[in-house]
């Protein structure tokens, strides 16, 4: 996992708001997202490449786990939301998060995330307190060190 300072957004400031559309066409902000504690974003490519759909199962395991701490879930996906509709109507399992479209990757820039799939944890008053950076390889960093990271908030 690569985790530095130089990559992705600034640590322990507020993080960018965005209205993006969630696979369901519905507008979503970074409030409307935020759950009562925080809020981590998922960063990653085309809905379709075998990375962004291993991240995209990762999520749908572990969403519960992150929703007992207070925090939400969302993944930003570079593709239009009717195609991320195509691939929750593929999936056998309910997502329990939102998949939101990021056509242009405008918000994957204002992030500082357009070079690598990533998380970021945003406590609740709207700061970024942690990121991973995540090479293709890899699905997300363990649960447990994400976990870990909760007390930041």
């Amino acid at each position: 996992m690569v985790k530095t300072m130089e990559l992705g957004p600034r640590l322990n400031t507020v993080a960018p708001d965005f209205k993006l559309y969630n696979h369901e066409s519905v507008q979503n902000s970074l409030s409307e997202l935020m759950g009562t504690d925080g809020l981590l974003l998922g960063f990653t490519g085309d809905i379709w490449q075998p990375a962004s759909v291993r991240r995209i199962l990762w999520f749908q395991r572990h969403v519960g786990n992150f929703n007992r701490y207070g925090v939400n879930i969302g993944l930003l996906i570079c593709d239009k939301p009717y195609v991320l509709y195509g691939y929750h109507l593929s999936t056998a399992t309910p997502l329990g998060f939102p998949l939101l479209a990021d056509e242009d990757r405008s918000v994957h820039l204002r992030y500082n995330m357009t070079q690598h799939a990533g998380l970021v944890l945003i406590n609740h008053e709207g700061y970024i307190c942690d990121k991973w950076l995540v090479p293709d390889e890899r699905v997300w960093p363990r649960t447990q060190e994400i976990i870990a990271s909760f007390d930041l908030l």
